[in-house]
């Protein structure tokens, strides 16, 4: 049996949400028995949806997700029965706002019936080593929640 494929989509614009990307990724790898992609928003397309789990995350536009990641949920939609049930964290980083941009994407991610991986991850600014180690402790949460589904 292959191994179960968490998929990590994030836009960011001064690289700190990437930071915060990789951090999960690297918990979700610490874990095992994964593979993990990180992948930019803009660059991520409705036949990525194969992956078994996905973690989303933005910056704070205006305390909203990035219009790249909203573009890419409508995208989604036409493959929104692939995404039900699959299991879902969220993250964001930004000056302000970060709760109303978690809440955002929640409430256009929760169309697709996920099953969340709570709570998201969001951070003040360019994540601190604290940060960085709550991303990957849910990178890792992430991560067995999926195995646990591939059992």
């Amino acid at each position: 049996m292959a191994e179960p494929k968490i998929l990590i989509v994030y836009a960011s614009r001064t690289g700190n949400t990437e930071k915060l990307a990789q951090a999960i990724a690297e918990g979700a790898k610490s874990a095992g028995g994964v593979s993990v992609e990180l992948k930019r928003a803009r660059d991520t397309k409705p036949s990525d949806v194969g992956a078994d789990a996905l973690a989303f995350g933005s910056y704070s536009a205006f305390e909203y997700m990035a219009g790249e990641l909203k573009t890419l949920f409508e995208d989604f939609y036409t493959v929104k029965d692939k995404l039900a049930g699959k299991s879902v964290l969220l993250f964001t980083t930004g000056q302000g706002g970060q709760s109303s941009v978690l809440a955002s994407i929640d409430r256009v991610v929760g169309v697709f019936n996920p099953d969340w991986v709570k709570p998201g991850v969001a951070v003040q600014g360019a994540p601190n080593d604290a940060d960085k180690a709550r991303a990957r402790e849910m990178g890792k949460r992430l991560a067995e929640a999926v195995k646990k589904k591939a059992k």
